[in-house]
């Protein structure tokens, strides 16, 4: 049995090293016209399980992009890859690979702050969480955190953002009610309001028509298609039907590898791997 050499101490400081170099170094070649991201052979392992294996695909920019497998292929993993949130939940994360966003930057770099990540890259999750305070304090809360105290300012900034997630009409006379007083749909529709208040560039979303029935579902499918227009947005969704009415492109994860890419109606019409024709057809 061939033994594996053990290394030392100098040598891990120096492969440390030589990976935080790395990180700092941004892309040169980055294609910022067209892709808000550029993932390169990234791999995610939670202790000794390898969660993600050698992912390379670009996240195109102004364009949905769904994310689809079985339960357990690592769709909301590599979705959490996105914003770094795999490090903020587990102690366990060890990561190799570049993932390269907007301008070239790397995505773990440690020059990109936790406050920048946030204001650039918001998230919706499955189930909604407002916060539990008023329908105005909940979409002014990232804009004051940040500074923003003036009231008409912050005035404007909420009615812009409740508009955009189509909620303005429906809430306009009660913006001093409770957010959880929100029926589920108008909740989550309050939480994408709430994102695009801090002007984000990507909108990560993780099933965020699970929870809900299928009109108020249906609301959030086409506010999803008119906010790409100024958000590049990626979602998990377990729907067939939802990736197809509502995604450009798609990646097909199965067993932590990204089996398929490509335009979401090329890839149902006409998909090349059988796993990912097996999966859309429900075998």
């Amino acid at each position: 049995m061939k033994k594996i050499k053990k290394e030392s101490r100098v040598e891990r400081k120096l492969r440390r090293q030589k990976r935080l170099s790395e990180l700092r170094e941004p892309k040169k070649n980055f294609n910022a016209k067209k892709n808000s991201f550029e993932i390169r052979d990234w791999n995610l392992w939670y202790g000794d399980q390898h969660a993600l294996i050698d992912i390379n695909v670009n996240i195109e920019k102004n364009k949905v992009t769904s994310l689809i497998g079985p339960n357990g292929a690592g769709k909301t993993v590599f979705l959490r890859c996105l914003n770094r949130m795999n490090e903020e939940m587990f102690n366990n994360v060890k990561t190799s690979g570049n993932i390269y966003f907007f301008d070239g930057a790397n995505l773990n770099s440690p020059d990109i702050s936790e406050v920048e990540l946030t204001t650039r890259i918001g998230t919706i999750q499955q189930k909604p969480t407002p916060f539990h305070m008023s329908i105005y304090d909940n979409v002014a809360y990232g804009p004051r955190n940040h500074g923003i105290t003036n009231k008409q300012v912050l005035d404007k900034i909420v009615h812009d953002a409740l508009d955009d997630a189509a909620l303005w009409n429906e809430v306009k006379n009660n913006l001093s009610d409770y957010g959880t007083s929100l029926s589920g749909g108008q909740q989550q529709r309050l939480c994408i309001a709430r994102a695009i208040a801090m002007k984000p560039q990507v909108l990560l979303m993780d099933q965020p028509t699970a929870a809900l029935d299928p009109i108020a579902a249906g609301k959030i499918e086409n506010l999803i298609l008119s906010l790409k227009r100024r958000y590049t947005i990626v979602l998990v969704t377990h729907s067939m039907s939802q990736a197809q009415r509502v995604s450009d492109n798609a990646f097909f994860f199965y067993k932590g590898r990204i089996l398929e890419s490509g335009p979401t109606r090329q890839m149902f019409t006409d998909p090349k791997e059988k796993k990912t024709k097996d999966y859309i057809l429900g075998r």
